[in-house]
């Protein structure tokens, strides 16, 4: 039986539409590429994700973001030492995911925009439990930026908790479906939540972002996202954590020590990589 490896080498990035996208342990799917334009791609070491980071130049100081979906963290990434290297690069992880679950709801919104009957709304009423199509435009908005990577930080520990790296979960979400997540070893005797797995790290942030435009614990979140209340929009996700105001504090101080508001700005580019890496055959 013939097979393929592919060596994972070189990358030469071109601005256009990808025609081939690789990780570390061999050549992916190709037809969901074409369609997407997006790299999905797994490292098992911090170290080989830096370096892939370094030859297609990611440089967050261009606000340009190469639109790299890594399918799950490098198992790693606690081994990094440097604290200032651990965020550089787990930032450099989630805003590509953000800013493409973002894009998402943005093209979602603008096919709602285009609707008029009750027909074509059906399907978004019911999948944001909305009542009209007022309600429905006020769920259906890209999340702030500088909030989603606040909260992936402080919930995954940056990237480095067992259920970030174990389960792909970034915003500790809960599930009470037995069997469907990780059981917590300081979970109180008679509780039933695990802490729920996801396939991948965009699926977390997909679940993330419907949950807060979702839930009617967010309600003051979206009210003050869609300009109907003067305040700080981190204020609306007082019910997120049990230490409530102590939370919405550390988002604050997670937010303006890590200059998160400078990626507001930072555009999504998608890529074509062309693999440089020789293809060994061999015969089993």
């Amino acid at each position: 039986m013939r097979k393929i490896v592919a060596l994972m080498g070189f990358l030469c990035i071109f601005a256009a539409s990808p025609r081939i996208t690789v990780n570390s342990f061999g050549v992916l799917e190709q037809e969901e590429f074409y369609s997407s334009g997006v790299a999905e791609m797994q490292f098992e070491s911090y170290k080989d994700l830096q370096s892939f980071f370094n030859s297609i130049n990611y440089d967050l100081s261009t606000k340009k973001v190469p639109l790299v979906i890594l399918k799950c963290l490098p198992k790693d990434m606690d081994k990094i030492e440097s604290i200032n290297q651990k965020k550089e690069l787990f930032v450099k992880i989630m805003l590509p995911i953000i800013l493409k679950v973002n894009e998402e709801i943005t093209e979602e919104r603008d096919k709602i925009l285009s609707m008029s009957s009750a027909d074509e709304l059906s399907y978004y009423l019911k999948k944001y439990r909305a009542k009209n199509k007022q309600e429905l435009l006020e769920k259906v908005l890209p999340v702030p930026v500088e909030i989603a990577l606040a909260q992936a930080a402080i919930e995954s520990a940056w990237g480095t908790s067992r259920f970030a790296i174990e389960a792909n979960n970034i915003f500790g979400e809960w599930t009470f479906k037995p069997g469907t997540g990780i059981i917590p070893s300081d979970r109180p005797e008679g509780e039933i939540y695990e802490v729920r797995k996801f396939e991948s790290l965009i699926d977390s942030v997909r679940s993330y972002v419907y949950n807060l435009n979702v839930s009617s614990f967010y309600k003051e979140f979206r009210d003050i996202r869609a300009g109907k209340i003067n305040k700080p929009v981190e204020e609306g996700l007082l019910y997120y954590s049990q230490k409530r105001h102590e939370y919405i504090q550390e988002i604050k101080i997670i937010i303006s020590k890590n200059q998160f508001t400078e990626f507001s700005n930072h555009k999504p580019y998608r890529l074509q990589l062309a693999l440089l890496s020789s293809n060994i055959w061999s015969n089993n």
